[in-house]
């Protein structure tokens, strides 16, 4: 470790020993020692198989984590932060942060990662603050766990990054840079995602990947080159992704990708039916304009859709018409069907 890295207590505790389960064995006891007084936050993280499982470290082994570090920290508010950025700019050795727990909000704010960063399997029980930094190597954060808001603002992976598999509460990749590929596979997000501005070099991957909530990939500044982005086979639950602004790239793979049910739109207000439906239309106008033919209908039934239900009473048949007899000028067979049957 160098010597800005050795005057982190964190930092020390992560790296306590040449082993990495030691280590995680000692942060994650370390933790559970730390939250114990704060019983409300303590029963409620006990609801965690992840916390529940963690075995509690002895007195004898406490004691001796104390007398390494001596400015550890020895008791914790709940919503106090485990500042791993305090006193230093840049991360030059590996850190292995893998199956750690975080039972505190965790502050990584303004780093330069020189080395690697290991946050596969990793939990983060409140808010993970990551912007501003730097990851020159790659990040690794493979079905990792966000409870609260895990903000990358303004980060920049300069050799790609992989949350593949990882869950988020909320999640802000704003204004984020991916020089190499960036893989959300299967990704999880259980409330909104920003990507607003986010700009890549490379492809950005989505596949299989559920958003629960509003996923904006707006524009708001400058024009961005565009890039491909690969939702195939995702889920859209609630609401359709926002791309206002955004230049489609004629690589951008819609295939197989879920949308809103008619019970999940039958829930909704009227005025966020009024957003979707303008969601749709930006997706469809932008798919016309790279002659991307099976996409801009797509996106013109789920719009006509919308229209249909935002329509007075009076006029609605005839847009549920319009669907049922031929999916909205989609499907053959059923005008095929219809005929036959007359």
């Amino acid at each position: 470790m160098t010597e800005p890295e050795e005057k982190n207590p964190w930092l020390r505790l992560a790296r306590l020993s040449e082993d990495h389960e030691e280590n995680k064995q000692l942060w994650n006891g370390y933790q559970k020692y730390l939250l114990r007084p704060n019983e409300e936050d303590y029963q409620r993280q006990m609801e965690n198989p992840k916390f529940e499982e963690i075995e509690e470290l002895s007195d004898t082994t406490i004691h001796a984590i104390q007398a390494k570090i001596q400015d550890r920290p020895t008791e914790l508010d709940p919503f106090d932060e485990i500042n791993m950025a305090a006193d230093i700019q840049e991360i030059k050795m590996p850190l292995n942060l893998e199956g750690f727990y975080f039972a505190f909000p965790v502050w990584l704010t303004g780093l330069r990662f020189t080395a690697s960063l290991n946050l596969n399997y990793a939990q983060f029980s409140h808010g993970a603050l990551f912007t501003g930094c730097v990851f020159e190597k790659r990040l690794l954060a493979r079905e990792s766990n966000f409870g609260g808001d895990a903000n990358f603002v303004d980060c920049k992976f300069n050799e790609g990054s992989s949350f593949s598999s990882a869950t988020f509460e909320m999640a802000d990749f704003q204004t984020a840079s991916f020089e190499g590929s960036g893989y959300f596979t299967q990704a999880k997000f259980a409330s909104s995602v920003s990507f607003k501005d986010f700009r890549s070099t490379s492809a950005v991957f989505f596949n299989d990947a559920e958003f629960y909530n509003h996923a904006y990939f707006n524009v708001a500044a400058t024009p961005i080159p565009a890039v491909p982005l690969n939702f195939k086979g995702a889920k859209f639950i609630n609401h359709p992704p926002r791309f206002f602004g955004r230049e489609m790239h004629e690589y951008t793979n819609w295939t197989d990708v879920e949308w809103p049910s008619a019970k999940q739109l039958a829930a909704q207000s009227r005025w966020r039916l009024e957003y979707d439906k303008s969601a749709y239309e930006q997706l469809r106008i932008k798919c016309g304009a790279l002659s991307k033919v099976e996409d801009e209908h797509l996106f013109f039934r789920r719009e006509m859709n919308l229209t249909g239900r935002l329509s007075p009473w009076y006029t609605r048949v005839p847009y549920w018409l319009y669907g049922l007899v031929s999916d909205y000028g989609h499907s053959f067979w059923r005008p095929i069907v219809g005929l036959a049957g007359v």
